[in-house]
């Protein structure tokens, strides 16, 4: 069916005395054939069990075939050693898809040395299957070397589901945009594989929380409740309900900001206790702020909150600007909260800096 890349003295048509190597000799295989520095040689060797160099010299001809460096092999083969023992006649065909299928020279190297676990999926049930769904769904403008090339790209490869086209078509019929269809099969392909009766079901329930089909938040709140059954959803909610919010006030919050229930229940616990019981908020204030939920406690929200603090301390701060300050970016932070205020308290970047990351003893209302 395929006819890929082989010329008539390729190494897979001789016939080879076999050479026996010992784990010694494959080191010296993947660093005088592929360039690796001993060190990772070593480390790749150990978890190969090469016998006759006469499979790694086939897939290795077989790349370089198509384009690949000794470079790009290299790191191939780093990530995914066992490749190197793959059999060409399975790994060939593959190849040859994608570049028959516009994904070819270049493409086909970055896609591949990204992610060479690619070329491990089932031809006849992921690759021809997905790329001809990828024909079907994108517009004429968009290109599939330029998706699957992308960051997270080939997940749609491997999360590939015949229920993926009935999924597309029942977002289409709910008017979600096809920008945002594009979104959710690029970054979580996996929702889509969902049964489509369950799928509809999903859609139903986000419109009644209140999600909007047309925002960009509809997706993620479509994949959060497609990853989450019932009972790890009640889960989460019991954490908030411990803190004394109510079921509606989580769905607004989830509304909002979906991304919060991607979090396992100790993740929401933690931020939920140092903001409500720590500093002193409220839930409308956590609700006005909701991404401080899930920034990092040691790299942001600690250290600038040893500053806010201080400032709030000698009244050069006002305590409805604590929310605000958590969320803007590290330079704007410094600019805004630390230089403006150096003359005044010369130590303030020292207490940004500082190593010692507890928690402020005092409560700070927003």
């Amino acid at each position: 069916m395929f006819r890929f890349l082989l010329n008539p003295n390729s190494i897979l048509l001789r016939i080879y005395s076999f050479r026996e190597l010992s784990s010694a000799s494959a080191v010296d295989y993947l660093t005088n054939t592929l360039g690796f520095a001993r060190k990772t040689a070593i480390a790749v060797a150990g978890e190969l069990n090469i016998k006759t160099t006469t499979r790694p010299d086939s897939v290795v001809q077989l790349f370089k075939n198509y384009g690949f460096t000794p470079n790009h092999i290299a790191t191939i083969v780093s990530k995914h050693p066992s490749i190197l023992l793959a059999d060409p006649i399975i790994l060939g065909p593959k190849l040859q898809f994608f570049s028959d299928n516009g994904v070819s020279g270049s493409s086909l190297v970055d896609m591949v040395s990204t992610d060479p676990v690619i070329l491990r999926r089932s031809l006849q049930n992921k690759i021809i299957p997905s790329i001809s769904f990828l024909k079907e769904f994108l517009p004429a403008d968009h290109n599939i070397d330029s998706l699957l090339t992308a960051k997270r790209g080939t997940w749609l490869v491997h999360k590939f589901s015949r229920q993926m086209m009935p999924n597309v078509e029942t977002l289409r019929s709910h008017g979600v945009p096809e920008s945002s269809i594009l979104r959710i099969l690029t970054l979580r392909p996996q929702a889509l594989s969902f049964n489509a009766d369950e799928f509809k079901g999903v859609l139903t329930r986000a419109k009644e929380m209140g999600f909007d089909e047309k925002s960009t938040t509809f997706i993620h709140g479509v994949y959060s409740l497609c990853a989450m059954k019932k009972g790890k959803w009640e889960s989460k909610v019991s954490v908030f309900r411990s803190f004394g919010w109510g079921e509606e006030e989580v769905i607004a919050l989830f509304v909002k900001q979906p991304t919060i229930m991607h979090h396992s229940e100790a993740r929401i616990k933690k931020p939920l206790d140092f903001f409500m019981n720590g500093l002193g908020w409220k839930r409308e204030d956590i609700s006005k702020y909701p991404t401080v939920l899930f920034l990092s406690f040691e790299n942001r929200v600690v250290p600038r909150c040893r500053v806010l603090q201080l400032l709030i301390e000698k009244d050069l701060l006002s305590r409805k600007r604590m929310g605000r300050a958590l969320i803007i970016s590290e330079d704007q932070f410094i600019k805004v909260f630390v230089s403006s205020y150096e003359k005044k308290i010369p130590e303030l970047l020292e207490v940004y800096q500082s190593n010692n990351v507890g928690l402020p003893q005092s409560a700070v209302s927003v």
